[in-house]
């Protein structure tokens, strides 16, 4: 039935969804446009968490993790900053919010609080700009 309600709001119909996400999925499917699925905003994201200042966000999701008893998340964004230039940055803010440096390869960088806070993130350029992850977990 779910997807009756989206195929007809897709076509037209009236909103079936007060869900950002799906709202986006069905305006862009409706216009003939692949729907991205940027699901969520960045509202909840810890303040250790580090987006580069221009950054154009792709997609923010989160959630409870009942095996490992964190709340983790993603957040995917481009910039046209380079990649050392964004994991520099990303490490510093690492370092000023009381995390300590784990693994790095060039590419990525990980840093942790023992297991209180973790963080991943890694850069690699992309065709005009740069590729972003970050990866984050916070014991509840």
């Amino acid at each position: 039935m779910t997807g009756l309600a989206l195929l007809a709001a897709a076509c037209g119909g009236p909103k079936t969804t007060s869900d950002p996400a799906a709202q986006n999925v069905i305006e862009a499917t409706s216009k003939g446009v692949p729907a991205k699925v940027a699901a969520g905003t960045c509202n909840d994201k810890p303040d250790f968490v580090p987006v580069y200042k221009e950054a154009k966000i792709i997609s923010c999701t989160s959630g409870d993790v009942a095996v490992t008893g964190k709340r983790s998340g993603t957040v995917i964004y481009t910039d046209f900053a380079t990649p050392a230039a964004i994991l520099a940055w990303s490490k510093q803010q690492a370092i000023a919010s009381g995390l300590s440096l784990g693994i790095e390869d060039g590419k990525s960088f990980s840093a942790t609080e023992g297991d209180r806070r973790t963080l991943r993130v890694m850069a690699e350029s992309g065709t005009a700009t740069t590729n972003v992850t970050v990866n984050w977990g916070v014991k509840r």
